[in-house]
């Protein structure tokens, strides 16, 4: 069948439906430097791929499938009216509603954040089932466990060690199953060293690109330090580690430091005169950034997170090593918090996935990756046992390319389409499920 490849980034979409024999005739893709990439990748397409669909979409071709990884923009709320223009007018789904509606392909094959299904309390979601049920199409989604359905698809599901739920939508002019998405092995086991490159493998220019910062290093010596002297019988956390709350003192439960009076406030945290002299706004400036917000009662949540840690820390502070305490201080506040998901696991930090992320250190097993982020390149994961961070090749594993798929030209940018990019694997597993399922029943 003959298909399209709108918002076509890494061009995903175009290896899933190749590989099962789908013939592209038509891309688009807004950035400049992975439209080049595209052309490299698929020369056979090379004169396939355009710029924004806005400006192209008159010159889209009559196809069978038409595949977008389109981006989630606001759509409008106003009314109780679903009436296709006045709900996605200005949104680039609107631009696959035009093509949809004036070349009537057989499917329509959608992805979107994980969360999708659940953006604008569910709005969104219903929108866009809705304009193409309004087009006729028999539609279906990926639904959250909670919200009835089997899940997201993720491609840890697939035997890849990448966990990376995302949302998927299939539309057909034809009745559709009950459930036409794969279901893969949830319980499936799997290990990153399927995909780790080896040290021999590594260029110079890669050594240099995935080696940690000294700080970074000294950060996960330092939380090392503690997670290995602490007891057996002493468990990690399950919830955030705030290295801030260690001795902390101030009002947090019924009212904040912002709602506190100065003397009270005081009162709560003088110790040995140490605050002495000091104005009130001085004081606010030294507790951490999260208790300092303009509220007079923190949400349920932060109250809950700041008890676990004051009790956890009284339990444990006699085994902090010597200095270790006055050492944290020195780090900025994200390095000051950890997130230990290895409960059960060897107690030691370079034996797992690591990753720096605005809530501390992230500490995960050493079986799957985290989810690639496409806004940021702060939070590229680091093998432990590597003592690295990952490469592009091994960026390019966990998402289902092969290994000399071309990519932008920096690392930032290079895990920025990574993170964008539809899984190669996912993508055709769903085909196969739901598009040739159909055509095989039919």
């Amino acid at each position: 069948m003959r298909f399209v490849d709108l918002f076509a980034g890494m061009g995903g979409f175009h290896l899933a439906l190749r590989s099962l024999g789908h013939e592209c005739v038509f891309a688009s893709e807004i950035d400049p430097e992975l439209r080049e990439l595209y052309r490299l990748n698929f020369p056979e397409a090379a004169r396939l791929i355009h710029g924004d669909i806005r400006e192209c979409k008159e010159q889209v071709p009559k196809h069978d499938i038409l595949c977008a990884g389109f981006p989630c923009q606001p759509f409008s709320k106003s009314g109780p009216q679903y009436g296709l223009r006045d709900t996605t007018h200005g949104t680039l789904f609107h631009e696959i509603i035009d093509i949809v509606r004036r070349h009537r392909p057989r499917y329509v094959i959608l992805e979107n954040v994980g969360n999708f299904e659940r953006h604008d309390e569910g709005r969104t979601w219903a929108i866009v089932r809705r304009s193409l049920m309004g087009l006729g199409y028999d539609v279906r989604g990926t639904e959250h466990v909670a919200s009835g359905g089997h899940g997201l698809i993720s491609p840890h599901h697939l035997g890849y060690p990448h966990t990376r739920e995302r949302f998927f939508a299939i539309a057909s002019l034809e009745p559709l199953g009950a459930d036409p998405f794969p279901r893969g092995d949830r319980r499936h086991v799997t290990h990153l060293r399927n995909i780790v490159q080896s040290t021999s493998e590594l260029s110079k220019i890669d050594r240099e690109e995935v080696a940690l910062t000294d700080q970074q290093i000294r950060c996960i010596d330092h939380w090392n330090a503690l997670v290995t002297v602490l007891p057996e019988k002493i468990q990690l956390p399950s919830f955030p580690v705030w290295g801030d709350e260690i001795y902390a003192r101030y009002p947090f439960d019924g009212m904040t430091p912002y709602g506190c009076p100065t003397s009270e406030l005081l009162a709560c945290l003088r110790r040995n005169g140490a605050w002495r002299d000091r104005s009130r706004a001085e004081i606010l400036e030294l507790l951490p950034s999260y208790s300092r917000t303009l509220e007079r009662r923190f949400p349920d949540w932060k109250v809950h997170f700041i008890r676990q840690n004051r009790r956890w820390f009284r339990r444990i502070h006699h085994h902090f090593p010597k200095d270790w305490v006055r050492t944290l201080r020195t780090f900025p506040p994200s390095l000051r918090k950890l997130e230990w998901n290895c409960r059960g696991e060897e107690r030691d930090l370079w034996r797992h996935v690591l990753q720096f992320r605005p809530s501390g250190l992230r500490v995960k097993r050493y079986t799957t990756c985290p989810a690639l982020v496409a806004m940021t390149a702060t939070q590229i994961p680091i093998l432990g046992p590597k003592r690295r961070f990952i490469t592009r090749v091994e960026g390019l594993r966990l998402q289902g390319f092969g290994d000399g798929h071309k990519l932008p030209r920096t690392r930032v940018r290079a895990f920025q389409a990574l993170g964008n990019a539809v899984h190669v694997a996912v993508v055709r597993a769903i085909v196969r499920s739901s598009i040739m399922g159909e055509e095989a029943r039919g």
